[in-house]
């Protein structure tokens, strides 16, 4: 079922809308993700950055070092700095989007749990959920509409394929 997604940072300045479902859901485990919320992982909805639309504000672009050395750009309110999504790698046509700035996060639970290797020891994932100590093969998890929308972006570009 698809839905259009609200979401907003903290404080209300920046909203914003996804025009449609997102292509897949990670729930990443990785140190980054950790320290960047302060929290045991991130949720993010992989989405095409066409489908985010700006109801109201403008976020701003801050950078972030990674071990890759690729770029990291987060999006963020400049008034609270939530962020509110990430383009991995500078590639400006994918985004992924911090599941639970969304108003009804529900609707977008994680398809999978990445990087576990580095998983917070207190934290029990749900029986049957689709773990992975690192990343998993795109083509053996994802939807097969998903992959066309993704593939439509342009994979060798992005690095992802």
């Amino acid at each position: 079922m698809t839905h259009i997604h609200t979401g907003a940072c903290h404080c209300g300045a920046v909203k914003y809308a996804l025009t449609g479902d997102p292509l897949f859901v990670h729930a990443c485990h990785c140190r980054d993700c950790q320290i960047q919320t302060g929290g045991p992982f991130a949720v993010n909805a992989l989405i095409e950055r066409s489908r985010i639309k700006l109801i109201s504000g403008e976020p701003i672009r801050t950078e972030q070092a990674t071990d890759s050395g690729r770029p990291h750009d987060i999006y963020r309110c400049r008034d609270c700095l939530t962020a509110l999504w990430s383009d991995y790698g500078r590639r400006e046509v994918l985004a992924f989007v911090r599941a639970m700035t969304l108003d009804a996060p529900e609707h977008c639970p994680p398809d999978v749990h990445i990087f576990t290797r580095t998983k917070a020891p207190f934290i029990d994932l749900p029986e049957g959920s689709r773990a992975f100590e690192v990343f998993y093969s795109m083509k053996a998890e994802w939807p097969a509409a998903a992959l066309e929308r993704f593939d439509a972006l342009g994979t060798r570009r992005l690095g992802m394929g």
